[in-house]
């Protein structure tokens, strides 16, 4: 098996938007609930997507080649902030839609994602990173990252 690692762009949206609705009925799942209204998530997903891929959104993803399927994906949400002493260039990231495909688990595909997303950090010179998790194993990852958990988020000040 061949993985293809890479920043998504606007040829991967449809991609991200079946992977955020399988995101979303695994969640659901999880909580027993049902996804409702999956069209209407779809179409939103995808509009802001396109309004946002790589402008404030980014969102990186692995392919198999040998299926020609995208099969994980993680995203970051950069938000500017105003600057202060404590927090000088005012840049945030938020971690979002980390997900992999069931098939694909436990193979190190976030591990190599994640450390795509912190050199783009690294690159736009982020230093605050915040993401919410509820499933243990996700929160292991990031514990490896050194993400620490606070009151409501895991939060990574990056020194």
């Amino acid at each position: 098996m061949e993985l293809i690692y890479k920043k998504a762009d606007i040829k991967d949206i449809d991609d991200l938007v079946d992977l955020k609705i399988k995101q979303s009925i695994y969640a659901c799942n999880r909580e027993g609930l049902e996804l409702k209204n999956e069209d209407i998530v779809r179409e939103n997903i995808k509009k802001i997507l396109l309004q946002e891929l790589n402008k404030t959104i980014f969102f990186y993803v692995t392919i198999d080649k040998d299926n020609n399927r995208t099969v994980a994906c993680n995203g970051v949400v950069i938000h500017q902030m105003v600057p202060s002493a404590f927090f000088l260039n005012g840049k945030k990231a938020y971690i979002t839609s980390v997900y992999t495909d069931e098939d694909y688990r436990c193979m190190g595909i976030q591990n190599v994602l994640m450390k795509m997303i912190f050199d783009f950090l690294e690159e736009i010179e982020c230093k605050k990173i915040e993401l919410d998790a509820v499933n243990p194993n996700a929160i292991k990852l990031y514990e490896k990252f050194g993400f620490k958990k606070d009151d409501e988020k895991y939060i990574l000040d990056i020194k």
